[in-house]
């Protein structure tokens, strides 16, 4: 069996798949087109996962229509956020290929920016919900990362429930800490909180600029640690004039999953 990932910026959900993917079936063949950077880029591993890396410029239709042919595959798996790939995939194969949704989040819900480090031209709430739409109503199946996020999408949109499944974002298996690090407060007063993930690149007010929020944890005296899931100069420069706010860096997902366990919350 072939599967095709199709995401305009690879992420560690894509990732987890993989792994699981080629744990349970070993004759199969993962490929991934996408349009930022690979997931070696992003997190310093997961490119040795999949057959074929396919750049797409710019989400261009044609050239998503040109690459499918080109691999070939069983199943599209496209996730959202945006679902442009999605409606791009619909428009070119449906009823050809069976078009899987993968749903990690509802952008017409939102009222912040979305900034994943990709340079778009300007998309209006109409257009985000237009292609949320089409991408919901018309694919062959839908997997949502929770019942919050399957249950709103149910409500603003005419979904058919045995196409429908919620498979959460868990952590893979061989990822999972064997040994417990000692935890920095040490058993006093000091509460230390981690924040890892991803961070806008400037301050936007989007969904990921969380710099008054950091400043406003560090002013009630907590110390917050930033695992960010790539470099940002921004709070990098943050830390150095904020006493509590500590930035430590990218690094590899297992190396990032021990560290968490010094924090507190």
């Amino acid at each position: 069996m072939k599967i095709l990932f199709l995401e305009e910026q690879p992420c560690i959900r894509a990732f987890k798949y993989a792994k699981g993917l080629r744990f349970f079936c070993d004759k199969i063949e993962l490929d991934f087109a996408y349009c930022g950077k690979t997931l070696n880029d992003f997190y310093g591993q997961g490119d040795e996962l999949f057959n074929g890396w396919y750049k797409i410029k710019n989400g261009n239709d044609l050239e998503i229509q040109s690459t499918v042919k080109r691999v070939n595959p069983d199943i599209l798996h496209c996730h959202n956020a945006p679902d442009s790939l999605t409606v791009a995939c619909i428009h070119f194969f449906k009823g050809k290929i069976p078009i899987i949704h993968d749903v990690h989040d509802l952008l017409s819900v939102r009222n912040t920016g979305y900034d994943d480090g990709i340079v778009r031209g300007n998309c209006n709430y109409f257009k985000i919900t237009e292609e949320e739409k089409i991408a919901l109503e018309r694919s062959d199946g839908i997997i949502a990362v929770s019942g919050a996020i399957l249950d709103l999408a149910s409500k603003k949109y005419d979904l058919d429930s045995r196409r429908s499944l919620v498979f959460p974002n868990f952590i893979a298996t061989d990822m999972v800490p064997r040994v417990l690090k000692n935890k920095l407060s040490g058993g006093d007063d000091m509460i230390n909180i981690v924040y890892e993930g991803h961070l806008d690149r400037i301050r936007s007010g989007g969904h990921y600029d969380l710099f008054d929020i950091f400043k406003g944890i560090a002013n009630q005296g907590i110390n917050i640690h930033i695992y960010p899931s790539r470099e940002n100069e921004l709070y990098k420069k943050l830390s150095k004039e904020e006493g509590l706010i500590h930035y430590h860096g990218s690094i590899q997902p297992v190396q990032l999953l021990n560290e968490l366990t010094k924090y507190d919350f």
